[in-house]
């Protein structure tokens, strides 16, 4: 098994340039670092049938440039309902990523979910986001 740093320095190229990601707009966003959530999330959702709500899955990486993620915001996340983000790190990972998720939640009236994709539960992520912290540890 092979272990993969998600920090700049790692196999990601935070000087690759902006990256869009094509998608369309939906009532449920999940941003992740781990290919392995969102796999798996991807075959469970077309499972839940015709009336749960449209969902969007994006790795976060790809949002890492500040540009990447206006342009995300603009395309896919503005329209969301609800925002989950599972976060590698702490805020000093991807501090313009979780500001403009914070005020997009707030000027938009959206549910934002924040929690870590580490092993240790970061209460200071999820307090940035304004679900209840129930629901918000149950997530994690």
């Amino acid at each position: 098994m092979h272990l993969l740093s998600t920090r700049p320095g790692g196999f990601v190229d935070d000087n690759a340039g902006v990256v869009r990601i094509a998608q369309s707009p939906a009532q449920i966003v999940v941003l992740s670092a781990a290919d392995t959530t969102l796999s798996l999330l991807a075959g469970v959702f077309p499972r839940l049938g015709e009336g749960f709500p449209t969902v969007r899955l994006a790795n976060q990486m790809y949002l890492r440039q500040p540009a990447s993620l206006d342009m995300y915001v603009d395309d896919v996340l503005q329209h969301a309902r609800v925002v989950v983000v599972d976060h590698l790190g702490g805020d000093s990972d991807w501090p313009y990523g979780l500001e403009r998720l914070t005020e997009l939640a707030r000027s938009r009236n959206q549910l934002l979910v924040m929690f870590s994709g580490d092993l240790a539960e970061d209460a200071n992520l999820l307090g940035r986001g304004n679900a209840p912290q129930a629901l918000a540890s149950n997530l994690w």
